[in-house]
């Protein structure tokens, strides 16, 4: 008769549960934001656009509080590489390859689509700077020349509603955009710009509050046209279902944040870049760590 020892198995899975906590921070990918429409250089991919894979299309932030408010006293790339590294996403950058996703007409009310995958507060800005060549490196004074109104408040903010997102339950938000009546381009750069507001700071004035002084920054840059319809605009060439999932029945709405009950992300396989740690090797690390525990039974 086979005899069990059920303490010896209790403290087995106990050990091995503790053990892949620890490890837990090696693969597991939180995210943050992302603008989906139109889409953004770093996430026009998911769509299907023959441009380069970026997992971390959601994690813009300027390389991190400590990176932007320290190293770079507070300076980001406009669209969200840090200041004092590679501008990956800029003109002549891996991901900004000239292609325009969209065209509008002058003066046009557009709809901006931004996916959250953790809500962290604060509030979305949306500037644009014309340009006709895709290729000419865009800077902060011409997006400043061009803000953008959402509505209907015709705010150059928009303060983010609703509850905490996260990984696995994506968060939509909808908005609709007024661009402006006198600007004509092959090429402006459409940028989006989270300011979170969920740390603990101090304004200059010496307030302290959840939301003062510096916090995290999220970007995004679309490539667009307006004015032009001869513009040939860039196709999706094979989209990827597993990696985003079109909404057939969305309701836009004019600043109404609107949540989805399933992620629009599934996570890629075990040999994707999204991973610090593949499967396998967290396999392995398992199977080690039970034949640590079964050596060593009087530490248990």
């Amino acid at each position: 008769m086979c005899h069990t020892d059920h303490t010896k198995s209790f403290n087995l899975v106990t050990f091995v549960v503790l053990a892949a906590g620890v490890w837990r921070p090696h693969f597991v990918v939180e995210g943050h934001g992302r603008l989906i429409e139109p889409p953004s250089r770093a996430t026009m991919w998911r769509q299907g656009y023959p441009t380069p894979e970026n997992y971390d299309d959601n994690q813009l932030f300027c390389g991190g509080v400590g990176v932007q408010y320290g190293e770079n006293k507070g300076k980001c790339g406009v669209c969200g590489d840090p200041w004092n590294g590679p501008r990956e996403h800029e003109a002549g950058g891996k991901y900004a390859n000239g292609i325009i996703v969209r065209s509008y007409q002058v003066g046009q009310v557009i709809d901006v689509s931004v996916e959250l995958t953790a809500n962290h507060k604060g509030y979305f800005e949306f500037r644009l700077c014309p340009t006709d060549n895709p290729f000419e490196r865009v800077t902060h004074s011409c997006l400043a020349k061009y803000p953008l109104k959402v509505l209907p408040e015709r705010d150059v903010k928009y303060y983010v509603q609703g509850g905490e997102g996260y990984y696995g339950a994506s968060q939509k938000i909808h908005l609709k955009v007024q661009l402006p009546r006198n600007v004509k381009c092959r090429a402006c750069l459409l940028q989006w710009k989270y300011n979170a507001g969920n740390s603990w700071g101090v304004d200059p004035d010496g307030t302290g509050c959840i939301g003062c002084g510096n916090q995290e920054q999220f970007y995004g840059c679309s490539d667009i046209a307006i004015g032009h319809s001869d513009v040939v605009l860039g196709k999706p060439a094979v989209k990827h279902p597993w990696l985003f999932q079109e909404e057939t029945d969305v309701e836009w709405h004019f600043g109404i944040v609107k949540y989805n009950n399933k992620t629009t992300e599934a996570p890629p396989p075990s040999s994707s870049p999204m991973f610090y740690t593949s499967n396998c090797c967290v396999a392995v690390m398992v199977f080690h760590l039970m034949a640590l525990f079964l050596s060593l039974p009087a530490m248990f």
